[in-house]
């Protein structure tokens, strides 16, 4: 699975203190076109954002009440100072919904 299947939640799994959904988005493409790339991390985010408002982890998680979200995205290539602004804008916005989006450069 990847960036570019907005459909699917790449991974999925609990926090070690167990009070967290960790969800995984794997991004493997390069940024020689920017702009491109940031429109599919935010339709891919925005997919997993609606994800847990729907509360379908809860097929995988039944009775689980989690304190918190993070989505990890798993980039292939390091990312450019847009988009790191981009995680900077987006994490503002969620922190209300104690949701954070974390990057993880290989």
């Amino acid at each position: 699975m990847s960036i570019i299947e907005t459909n699917k939640i790449d991974a999925m799994g609990m926090s070690k203190d167990g009070q967290g959904l960790m969800l995984m988005l794997a991004d493997h493409l390069d940024w020689n076109n920017e702009q491109e790339h940031l429109i599919l991390l935010q339709e891919k985010i925005n997919a997993y954002l609606a994800f847990i408002e729907s509360n379908q982890y809860s097929e995988t998680y039944p009775d689980t009440a989690f304190e918190y979200y993070v989505i990890e995205v798993s980039t292939k290539y390091k990312a450019p100072e847009n988009c790191l602004k981009f995680f900077e804008v987006i994490n503002t916005q969620l922190k209300e919904y104690r949701i954070q989006v974390i990057l993880s450069e290989e």
